[in-house]
């Protein structure tokens, strides 16, 4: 669906969204799986995302609004470099591509919107919502229209409570610096 999408949104709290992940950050989160993946599931698991690359520059290019816990700009897998690079990977793609915003939910809104956890928002050609989640359980994709507004609605909470775009990429700054 999101390779259709017209407009991709998403909320993540414990990594970098996967399609502004770097090769080397895929890799270190795949690797840190438990339990582990044998390295041709790593392999195959990275390839896979390194193909979604393709939905950030396809033409008419999809508007991307995604908001990141600031939680997932500390959380050094694969090291600190790695996490420096990803962090300068995504403020790059921040200045590059203009249908893109990232927002990041600061750690000191204790209370907000997006506290039951990441979901991923789509809007097809057609006008058709749907509503991508994931969890330890399994990935589950949401088409009812009455839940769908509902997570829609919630996501205009969050962005509404995160740091605006600007104030988001200062602090990615701060934090890829700090590294």
């Amino acid at each position: 669906m999101e390779r259709k999408a017209q407009i991709v949104s998403g909320y993540e709290v414990m990594v970098i969204p996967g399609l502004f992940q770097t090769e080397a950050y895929t890799r270190a989160l795949y690797e840190s799986r438990v339990p582990a993946y044998t390295e041709e599931e790593i392999e195959r698991h990275v390839q896979g995302r390194l193909e979604r690359y393709g939905v950030r520059t396809r033409n008419p290019p999809p508007r991307l609004s995604f908001l990141i816990e600031e939680a997932a700009l500390e959380r050094e897998f694969g090291g600190p470099q790695v996490l420096r690079d990803q962090l300068e990977y995504l403020l790059d793609l921040m200045g590059k591509l203009n249908h893109l915003t990232v927002q990041v939910m600061p750690t000191k809104r204790h209370t907000h919107a997006g506290l039951q956890g990441p979901m991923q928002l789509m809007s097809t050609e057609e006008g058709r919502n749907l509503v991508f989640v994931e969890s330890q359980a399994g990935s589950t994709l949401i088409s009812k229209p009455e839940q769908v507004n509902g997570l829609f609605d919630l996501f205009g909470m969050l962005r509404a409570q995160a740091l605006t775009p600007w104030e988001s990429a200062e602090l990615i700054e701060r934090k890829a610096g700090q590294l």
